[in-house]
């Protein structure tokens, strides 16, 4: 069943309706409203349900409800109407309307009529004519719809279009490359049934269609090739060590003016030194040595220079192993795949031109290191340099060779991929040549059509009993439907009748003709009720699986046909084992609603959450909202006494603001003098008439009036919104109201507030 509407956008006079933790539809329920308020709106929104349909009433809105059975709980909206579970049966203006459309062509809503029997062989005259028409429809289906599909199936038979087909395309489109177990009709058909919806998205570009062919039959010849190349890059260390060699600076204790300006003969003595260790002579004059020469040279010769000298013999030594790591043998392009030599040599050609770079700034350090070899003794400046690296260039090496690599391990996917691809094309490229949608669109019309022939034509004993169970079935219901007519309409003029196999009104004797719309509402309820009980009646009974939503059945008719109804009702509902799913009936007659509370089908009690009662209030012009009944109307057993209560609290009430019913407080005062007025004056004249002669003008109240025609029923909401002052006044003719029936009229005023 419904437990609760969560959204109701642009519904009519619901137009953002959300439950906000309301308590939770029960499976009987009864509502309560005003007139205009929104109940038949709300009445129309379950025959939406009803009839699955969306846009049946106020297309465009959005509606959203919970369902729940056996305590698991799901949501249905507006846009799956064609999945909800359950029937609905609604009985609204509508539903009278529907029931009244004798005459209306093409409608879509099926008046009062059932099929009969056969007292006069027109029974047998339709089962004839059945036969013959069958007889006509085979015709039809075997010489003309069934040529079709024989046709269709051509494609797909033994060797039919399928197989020519797939022939074709091994021998004439793919160089024989694939076998019949790869590609037969089973194949095609497989294919035929993936791109068939869209042809034209699997038909290929000319130039895709050789490439995608190309790869379809490709054979592998390539291998894997080494993708990291990348070394440790040392250019900034040398550059730092140069730097270091640089700036360092060996004493000089003792001062060689000759060794300084020449860096040949200061190399040749620093190198014939090691020769002359303890030595007097020099070995290369025979001269005497000078005494001290030998030490003070090797003053001159210090330790900190010869550990400059070494430190320059490295890093030249480091720089020429620096050069010699630039020399990496890539793999040559033609072992790539054609689709990746191009960006694979252009990732080489920039390394070489890096290299280039690269060497350029190690020439620059190892120049610095030999201006170093010519001043051993002085602070040599530093060269500044550009700082070149490789990363990029190893990275784009090894994208493309990856990309060859990875290309090589996905060859025989790729392949597989490639071949279903072109088989699409070519299966897309007959399709579309030989008009296939077209020619299964057709088929599949032929298909339906044999399938409703088929149905016509089984024509059978079993039809002919449905008939004669119908024709009793039928008379049943004829009888029914007088029963509570006579019921409903306290005579037995009006009834209905069986003529020329339909049911038709009469009228003593005649057709009826003129029908008020009391007699219109009345033979519609009684119809309503009849399904109700074909549905209770049906095998297997379809009533417990139905939701009732019942709309002010009494509104066309007068207050002496509210105990009928609120006896047909509770006869039909107030059953021992309830066998339907959920009921609603929603009124806006208090008496009714009485009656209706006080019938027995409703569950009675004082706890909140359980109360099956419910309000439908208008906010504002355009917008109304669903809330529990206020239990000052459940409470009382009339319409007057509860909106006394409502007003007498408001008028009690020392901060007004908050009153939870202010926004019908001046429909209430207005409904409220309206019942005053009529019981202390009974006539049928104009409400303020009746003020003017039940109030003297010395009385407060007899100038209220003109305020009430303010909030009058149509527009009392928007006089709301815009006209804040006139609430004020509202409270005062309340106030005033109240003073004078507890001054005036004590009597009426202690039984008022009696009544609890």
């Amino acid at each position: 069943m419904i437990t609760k509407i969560n959204k109701l956008k642009n519904f009519g006079i619901f137009q953002n309706f959300a439950w906000n933790g309301l308590d939770n539809f029960k499976k009987k329920n009864l509502i309560y409203g005003w007139n205009y308020s929104g109940k038949t709106t709300l009445s129309k929104l379950f025959q939406n349900l009803e009839f699955k349909d969306k846009d049946k009433y106020f297309p465009g809105s959005e509606f959203d409800f919970t369902t729940e059975k056996d305590n698991k709980s799901s949501n249905y909206s507006y846009n799956n109407l064609e999945i909800f579970p359950y029937n609905v049966k609604v009985f609204n203006i509508n539903y009278i309307k529907r029931i009244f459309t004798f005459d209306e062509p093409n409608s879509d809503i099926q008046p009062i009529s059932f099929y009969l029997g056969d007292p006069s062989g027109e029974l047998d005259k339709k089962i004839k004519n059945l036969d013959k028409r069958k007889a006509q429809l085979e015709n039809i289906r075997d010489n003309r719809y069934q040529k079709v599909i024989d046709e269709f199936d051509n494609y797909n038979k033994a060797n039919g279009k399928f197989s020519i087909k797939a022939k074709e395309i091994r021998e004439n489109y793919l160089d024989n490359k694939l076998d019949q177990n790869k590609l037969n009709k089973a194949v095609i058909q497989q294919i035929t049934d993936n791109v068939k919806n869209d042809l034209s998205k699997h038909i290929l570009p000319d130039t895709d269609r050789d490439k995608t062919k190309a790869d379809a039959i490709a054979e592998n010849t390539f291998d894997t090739q080494k993708e990291d190349f990348s070394f440790s890059e040392n250019l900034e260390i040398l550059a730092e060590e140069v730097k270091n060699i640089l700036e360092n600076t060996a004493p000089k204790s003792i001062s060689f003016p000759e060794l300084d300006k020449d860096k040949v003969l200061f190399d040749w003595v620093q190198t014939g030194m090691k020769l002359h260790e303890e030595e007097t002579d020099c070995k290369f004059c025979t001269k005497t040595l000078p005494e001290n020469r030998i030490s003070d040279l090797n003053s001159y010769y210090s330790k900190k220079l010869q550990e400059i000298q070494t430190a320059i013999a490295n890093t030249q030594e480091k720089i020429k192993s620096e050069i010699g790591k630039l020399k990496i043998i890539f793999p040559d392009k033609k072992n790539l795949g054609k689709s990746f030599q191009s960006d694979h040599q252009k990732a080489i050609d920039n390394y070489n031109e890096t290299v280039k770079k690269y060497k350029t700034q190690l020439t620059v350090l190892d120049n610095d290191l030999k201006r170093k070899t010519y001043d051993y003794f002085n602070n040599t400046p530093v060269t500044e340099i550009e700082l070149i690296t490789f990363k990029e260039d190893f990275e784009e090496i090894k994208k493309s060779v990856k990309a060859h690599n990875d290309w090589l391990a996905e060859f025989d996917e790729n392949k597989k991929l490639a071949l279903s691809k072109i088989l699409n094309h070519y299966i897309a490229e007959y399709l579309q040549t030989e008009d296939y949608n077209k020619k299964e669109t057709t088929k599949d019309q032929a298909l339906i059509i044999i399938t409703n022939i088929n149905s016509k034509t089984s024509i059978n004993k079993a039809d002919k009993l449905k008939l004669e169970t119908q024709l009793r079935d039928n008379v049943k219901g004829q009888e029914e439907l007088n029963d509570i007519l006579e019921i409903l309409l306290h005579r037995n003029d009006i009834r209905i009748e069986i003529s020329n196999d339909k049911f038709i009104l009469e009228r003593s004797g005649h057709p009826a003709n003129n029908l008020s719309e009391g007699e219109k509402s009345a033979i519609a309820f009684a119809y309503f009720l009849t399904e109700l009980k074909s549905l209770r009646n049906d095998e297997p009974p379809k009533l417990p699986n139905t939701i009732v939503f019942i709309d002010d059945p009494i509104s066309s008719l007068d207050s002496n046909h509210i105990f009928q109804v609120r006896s047909l009702l509770q006869h039909f509902f107030n059953t021992a084992n309830e066998d339907y799913l959920q009921l609603f009936i929603s009124t806006h007659n208090f008496e009714f609603f009485s009656v209706m509370y006080d019938s027995g089908i409703f569950n009675k009690t004082q706890k909140e959450v359980n109360r099956p009662l419910y309000f439908i209030k208008r906010n504002k012009l355009t917008s109304s909202t669903i809330e529990k009944l206020p239990k000052m109307f459940s409470k009382h057993k009339s319409e007057y006494v509860g909106l006394f209560h409502i007003i007498k609290e408001f008028n009690d009430l020392e901060t007004k603001e908050d009153f939870p019913h202010l926004l019908i407080l001046p429909n209430a005062l207005r409904r409220f003098l309206e019942l005053y007025t009529l019981m202390k004056y009974p006539t049928e004249l104009e409400v303020d008439k009746r003020v003017s002669e039940v109030f003297n003008p010395n009385d407060k109240p007899y100038y209220g009036t003109k305020l009430l025609h303010w909030f009058s029923h149509q527009n009392q909401f928007e006089k709301i919104q815009q006209h804040d002052d006139k609430i004020l006044q509202v409270e005062d003719a309340i106030k005033d109201l109240m003073e004078y029936i507890e001054n005036k009229d004590e009597l009426h005023w202690k039984g008022l507030n009696e009544v609890n």
